[in-house]
């Protein structure tokens, strides 16, 4: 069968992960989806009301071009394929549409700070190809993996959602065995499957603590479904209701650990244990598969225009494990961490001996702490230091000569030492 999409992004050389690409089409972002080889393309409008408005305006042209006319799905346009055979040359006419009303389309607010002046576009929540900056994605990327790794999240959402998702599957074995003695082995097997993912849904966080608690909220599911079975068995027997029956807890164990009723449960015991193991290795909750999450997008950030940006994908990455001089870590947030000229955050912070804020950090001028730190004039607080007091800030301030002719002259020890000057790399 003809694969539409993979068509389509391998013609016209699109960034994909292979279930979405990215389009940048006269500076409009386009998202390209992919449902089993079909291809469908989004354009986000900004609202509802525009997106009503150039559609509407699309129709006529797509129907002279033979394309389908472009559908509105709430603030975004949608376009569709007629056959596979020619998509590639039906999204080029697409791309000739979009093209024509790019005014219209171009919604320049990032939807991460809200402002405007974008530098990139990317894949905003996996789902919306959108204009953003690079520096808001790369911000909330690090926040997001900042959180896998040190495994923060929501216990109380995470546990709920998992409880829900297994008493509704409890429920409806029960109801199927109990009302018409009928069963899906299936349904055992993704039971721990689907209470992980419940727990990843509600923000349980990602590591041993999250996987501890959908494999016993799974364990506790499954111990329901055999007691409301052992009820039953027990309402049969004595002819009493399941509520009266459910209330002598000794006796419905003593009926759940008998040979005969283990017999019957043991195919559905198997299927869940077996469900279990691969909830455990597949397991939505390890932090390798959230670090692969966060990073999924990273893969869509495109120019807006041919300016480079900087931007290589690799920038976005934590150095995690990068030791520091201080005795900590290096977590420097990119490479090249570019606010229209070259800054560097962090790239050597080391405590009381060579303090740098940026080895190349400029704001109009070359601005660095321990060097040459220059705000339009000379200031000087190390480097060209005088050794007789003439410690330039506007005005002779020799606080630092001083105290560095008291030890020895080593005006670099001085300056880690002053009170003024420890813990400046706060903030950055």
């Amino acid at each position: 069968m003809a694969n539409t999409f993979g068509n389509i992004v391998s013609s016209y050389g699109l960034k994909s992960n292979g279930m979405n690409a990215i389009d940048v089409i006269a500076g409009v972002p386009v998202r390209v989806w992919n449902y089993q080889g079909n291809a469908t393309v989004y354009v986000y409008a900004g609202s509802k009301e525009n997106a009503s408005v150039v559609a509407a305006k699309m129709k006529d042209a797509a129907k002279s071009a033979g394309i389908k006319a472009p559908k509105v799905s709430r603030d975004t346009i949608t376009f569709g394929f007629k056959s596979t055979r020619y998509a590639v040359d039906h999204y080029q006419k697409i791309r000739e549409l979009i093209t024509a009303n790019a005014s219209s389309l171009t919604f320049d607010q990032c939807p991460y700070c809200f402002m405007g002046s974008c530098d990139v576009a990317g894949m905003f929540q996996g789902v919306s190809a959108r204009r953003m900056h690079r520096q808001c994605f790369l911000g909330k990327r690090n926040i997001d993996m900042d959180m896998v790794n040190n495994s923060e999240g929501n216990y109380l959402t995470g546990i709920i959602c998992a409880l829900i998702a297994g008493a509704v599957m409890v429920a409806i074995d029960a109801a199927m065995i109990i009302g018409s003695d009928e069963y899906y082995p299936f349904l055992f097997l993704i039971l721990p499957l689907l209470i992980a993912g419940a727990f990843r849904l509600g923000r349980g966080p990602y590591g041993a603590k999250g996987t501890l608690c959908h494999v016993v909220i799974s364990l506790l599911s499954m111990f329901s479904f055999f007691y409301i079975l052992g009820t039953y068995k027990a309402s049969i027997m004595y002819h009493v209701t399941m509520a009266e029956a459910a209330e002598y807890f000794g006796d419905i164990i003593a009926i759940i650990i008998d040979p005969s009723f283990i017999k019957i449960v043991g195919e559905f015991a198997v299927l869940f244990v077996i469900g279990l193991v691969i909830a455990i290795f597949a397991n939505p909750t390890r932090k390798s598969q959230g670090r692969k999450a966060v990073r999924q997008n990273d893969v869509f950030i495109t120019p807006l225009s041919s300016v480079n940006t900087g931007f290589s994908g690799d920038d976005t990455y934590h150095a995690y494990g990068t030791q520091n001089a201080s005795g900590g870590y290096d977590t420097s947030y990119g490479t090249r961490n570019t606010y229209g000229s070259q800054s560097t955050y962090e790239t050597q912070n080391t405590y009381g001996s060579q303090n740098t804020y940026g080895s190349q950090n400029t704001y109009g001028s070359q601005n660095t702490y321990g060097s040459q730190n220059t705000y339009g004039s000379q200031n000087t607080y190390g480097d060209q230091n005088s050794y007789t007091g003439q410690n330039i800030y506007g005005a002779q301030n020799s606080n630092v000569d001083q105290a560095a002719q008291n030890n020895g002259g080593d005006w670099k020890e001085v300056y880690g030492q002053h009170p003024d000057n420890n813990n400046n790399n706060s903030g950055y």
